[in-house]
């Protein structure tokens, strides 16, 4: 596949799978200025840590540590997070006329023997939007296996629709045993996203996906992208892009959620 370009094969692949992988997509020379970015933000301890600048609580650190919206302010990761060529993938497997961004986030999973896996989830429980059709791209800014965390993926598992959120750091905690005594029925093996520096997968907000803890000696650092889609609105709950003038039951737009991609 074509890293800068996917056809009508791959649009209707994500539109069935939930998720869609591109190797290769990002030089290594990209990913080492976008990791010298990253390393940058946790070395400078912003407040955009989760915790409003303190250390939040060690499970949920054992997951990873995550920081949002960095285009706002670091320069190098807004060249990847705007990064037109992502930005017009989202846009056709989503199936929208445009779509804008609603955060970035730096996921840096620290290394050693108490990681810990994120637990099986959605991402759309904890987005505050009234109809789903929001979509991730995550950036493997170095090399990522199931013995430092990659990403992996339940086909299909969007077809279900938005479910109840979990904890992402409680022991035990799972969608899939959320859905355990329903009529929801998950037969499919998961699909392990192990790949290079410079991959990238997309992934619908609905998808079911995990990641292994971080059993290595490093950190496996990551930047995701979250876009929104133009037919879906604000549901008035809250915003973690930081915009407090959204209104409920209208778009995403505004200097925070500027249009990434239009066709």
């Amino acid at each position: 596949m074509n890293p800068n370009h996917i056809g009508a094969e791959e649009v209707e692949f994500f539109q069935q799978n939930g998720y869609l992988q591109i190797p290769g997509f990002f030089s290594r020379e990209d990913m080492s200025e976008l990791g010298d970015a990253l390393d940058k933000t946790v070395a400078e301890k912003r407040e955009r840590i989760l915790g409003g600048g303190r250390e939040t609580d060690d499970d949920y650190n054992r997951v990873f540590n995550q920081m949002d919206n960095l285009w706002v302010d670091y320069e190098v990761i807004r060249k990847y997070s705007f990064d037109a060529r992502l930005a017009e993938i989202a846009r056709r497997v989503s199936d929208c006329k445009r779509l804008v961004i609603y955060h970035d986030h730096g996921l840096i999973k620290p290394g050693g023997e108490q990681s810990k896996a994120t637990n099986w989830h959605q991402d759309a429980p904890y987005w505050p939007m009234e109809q789903v059709g929001a979509l991730s791209a995550w950036i493997a800014v170095d090399d990522v296996t199931v013995d430092n965390g990659c990403m992996q993926f339940i086909p299909g598992s969007h077809k279900f629709g938005r479910l109840d959120p979990v904890p992402l750091s409680t022991a035990g905690a799972s969608v899939l045993k959320d859905i355990e005594g329903t009529d929801i029925e998950v037969e499919v093996e998961p699909v392990v996203m192990e790949m290079e520096a410079g991959g990238v997968t997309f992934h619908h907000g609905c998808t079911f996906h995990y990641a292994t803890p971080n059993r290595t000696s490093s950190p496996r650092r990551a930047l995701a992208i979250i876009y929104i889609p133009e037919y879906v609105n604000y549901n008035g709950r809250w915003d973690a892009g930081g915009d407090r003038t959204l209104k409920a039951g209208e778009p995403f737009g505004g200097p925070l959620h500027p249009i990434l991609a239009s066709g």
